[in-house]
């Protein structure tokens, strides 16, 4: 039996999910896409890339959402948990969505609700949270760990033995050398070379990086 599965959110990110479930279709069919889930009442009625705008969050109340996973394809960190604080009474089941072109070892831990797209490669020994995001062609280390709500942008590099704390956001192309520690809800710009540790609630940016504001809560 198919998994029948939306995706929250219809911006670009979510049209990219999209195309990661036709891709993991192609190799094993698995998936049942219903359409999109998006609280812009403006896309109401509408289809995206072929694929209907099924309502907003709202939608998971009604009797055709019985049976159906989600993901939540927005790669802000404090929107996305934002999205999943509505939705817990809800009791919504969400899918982690590996795209088939990625390479892991058997030694990679995976949470709930992850997406990890194409071209990445997980080494060994690295534990991945739930709700995580992992853009195209980005490179995770061994032994590095990604807690929850951590967003990894295209082209990223994380050396070895490094910890991404809860809510990070990795600009694209970011590059970290082994052993570095981001604290949580923290921003790396894009481009950056981090080559030190970097505080919670810190925004890094340049070649090396360096702090260039300190975050609200």
């Amino acid at each position: 039996m198919l998994t029948k599965i939306v995706i929250i959110g219809a911006s670009g990110f979510g049209r990219e999910v999209l195309w990661t479930l036709h891709d993991c279709n192609e190799k094993l069919k698995r998936y049942e896409i219903l359409g999109f889930i998006d609280e812009d009442e403006l896309l109401n009625g509408k289809s995206v890339n072929g694929f209907p705008i099924l309502g907003g969050l709202d939608w998971f109340l009604t009797k055709d959402a019985k049976d159906v996973e989600c993901v939540i394809a927005i790669s802000d960190p404090k929107t996305r948990k934002n999205i999943l604080n509505k939705l817990e009474k809800q009791k919504v089941s969400f899918s982690t969505i590996i795209h088939p072109s990625v390479i892991h070892s058997d030694f990679v831990q995976i949470g709930k609700g992850t997406i990890i797209q194409a071209g990445c490669i997980i080494t060994v020994n690295v534990k991945i949270g739930n709700y995580v995001h992992i853009n195209i062609n980005s490179t995770i280390g061994h032994d590095s760990i990604l807690q929850d709500f951590v967003t990894i942008n295209p082209g990223v590099i994380v050396n070895g033995n490094s910890v991404i704390h809860t809510g990070v956001n990795v600009g694209t192309g970011t590059i970290m050398k082994q052993m570095i520690i981001i604290g949580k809800w923290s921003i790396i710009g894009a481009g950056t070379v981090l080559i030190e540790n970097v505080p919670e609630l810190s925004m890094f940016l340049g070649v090396p990086g360096k702090l260039k504001k300190e975050l609200e809560p």
